[in-house]
């Protein structure tokens, strides 16, 4: 067998691959939609600090994400091998946290693995992120694994009426750990992109002409980075303690949203495209979420289909010439289709729009983002640390709940013993036609707002640019 030579596009190409897996790892480590059911004994109290937890480790997560990512820009610039090296670490402490769950895991011990969890994706992220830091190639690769991963992750859940379960009761996820074959793949990607030769900076494929960023500009990263982080995470918990509002949630987007745009126009218009596009694929990945956790439909279908189509996005978007209007048809499917599919009352409709998510991701990413290099290396780490800004959306926009019409449960009272009169409370359904179960749309509309102004921000950086 020849040996790989730097001067070779698969010399790239393995990079690429741990920056994929790896991104799809993070995705599974911080995904998690809140919801008030937990497959093991606990009082409002214990639930409600479970999802504080959850929340802060989270955000915690991305944060260091943004901190390794500047940091090794500071001091190791030129690193090829430390950060893949690194990266194996990382996962092992993903994968250590998979298997060291007791069979009745404690709430502490579940909070403690979580937290240890979210720290190791953080890190794994900004690694990667290094790794690839001057690859076209690697930079899309790693940007399509963590939001396509986000996409994907739902289909690990069953669904259920009122919200997620996790398939196990030995989890510290909501979405489960991840499988061990993504876990496998990763670390041999990380070891092989340590060991083998990487990519001739001479080649087009990589970006030789983008500057090592200031450190002034790394700082400035990193406190901008804090700032999106606290301000999404005090959102969490103004919505998410006490009784649901629907002002309250509204204001809380309002203000997470105003600061992610005066955030981004901190950098050039392309630059500040990225970020917005970001907030566009992390809000379509929360409707799927809240889509699919009312189908019955087969995980394995959805997988199939979620899969195929992020393949063939990927492969759209790097063979083909992407122009203005792929971008914008791709903004378009992204704000409306896994909303619209949230509002159809049809079994297909989800797995429909998780295949049309997952063409668009890969598409907007490239199209949106400027030159053939990507964004400039002080807002990858910001735009790849946005999925956490999932953590509001999926509070103030939780999955919709199914409710009885009025006039249904006033028809079934009316056949009952007048001698044993039921409450409309103790109705479940049962015996009930499915006809005259709703669903509420209303955080669905919440969520097609929020879509509807990161398209228009993204149409007025795009005249900006």
């Amino acid at each position: 067998m020849r040996r790989l030579r730097a001067d070779r596009p698969a010399a790239g190409a393995v990079p690429a691959l741990a920056a994929c897996a790896s991104g799809a790892l993070v995705a599974m480590a911080w995904s998690g939609p809140r919801t008030a059911r937990w497959p093991f004994a606990a009082g409002v109290d214990d639930l409600v600090r479970w999802q504080s937890a959850q929340s802060t480790a989270t955000i915690v997560g991305q944060v260091l994400a943004v901190v390794v990512a500047a940091l090794f820009l500071a001091v190791a610039g030129r690193a090829r091998r430390l950060p893949w090296i690194l990266a194996v670490v990382a996962i092992v402490l993903l994968a250590f946290t998979k298997v060291a769950i007791p069979e009745s895991a404690s709430l502490s011990v579940l909070v403690a693995l979580h937290g240890v969890k979210s720290v190791a994706a953080g890190a794994l992220l900004g690694l990667a992120l290094h790794g690839v830091r001057r690859s076209r190639l690697g930079w899309f690769a790693l940007a399509t694994g963590l939001l396509g991963g986000t996409t994907l992750a739902v289909v690990s859940t069953r669904a259920t009426t009122d919200g997620f379960v996790a398939l196990r009761i030995d989890s510290s996820s909501v979405f489960g750990e991840p499988a061990w074959w993504l876990v496998g793949a990763a670390v041999a990607a990380a070891v092989a992109a340590a060991v083998l030769p990487g990519p001739d900076p001479r080649r087009t494929e990589t970006v030789p002409g983008v500057p090592d960023a200031p450190r002034r500009d790394l700082l400035r990263l990193v406190l901008y980075a804090v700032l999106v982080a606290v301000v999404c995470r005090v959102g969490v918990e103004v919505v998410g303690t006490g009784e649901y509002s629907l002002s309250l949630a509204i204001t809380a987007l309002v203000v997470a949203l105003v600061v992610i745009d005066r955030v981004a126009a901190r950098w050039d218009a392309a630059d500040a495209r990225t970020v917005v596009a970001t907030v566009l694929a992390t809000t379509a990945a929360v409707a799927l979420w809240n889509t699919l956790a009312r189908t019955a439909s087969s995980v394995t279908a959805l997988l199939a289909v979620g899969l195929a189509g992020l393949v063939v996005g990927a492969l759209v978007a790097w063979l083909l010439p992407v122009g203005r209007l792929t971008s914008w048809i791709a903004a378009a499917a992204l704000a409306a289709a896994p909303a619209t599919a949230g509002l159809l009352d049809v079994e297909p409709a989800p797995a429909v729009a998780l295949g049309v998510v997952a063409v668009a991701v890969p598409v907007l990413l490239l199209a949106v983002a400027h030159g053939d290099g990507g964004p400039h290396p002080t807002v990858r780490p910001l735009a790849l640390a946005l999925p956490g800004f999932a953590l509001l959306l999926s509070t103030a926009a939780p999955v919709p709940r199914r409710v009885l019409d009025q006039t249904v449960i006033d028809d079934l009272l009316a056949t009952l013993d007048p001698a044993e009169p039921v409450s409309p409370e103790t109705i479940t359904g049962i015996g009930v036609s499915l006809d005259g179960i709703t669903v509420d749309p209303t955080p669905t509309y919440l969520l097609l707002g929020v879509s509807a102004v990161a398209v228009l921000r993204l149409v007025t950086l795009s005249r900006r640019g």
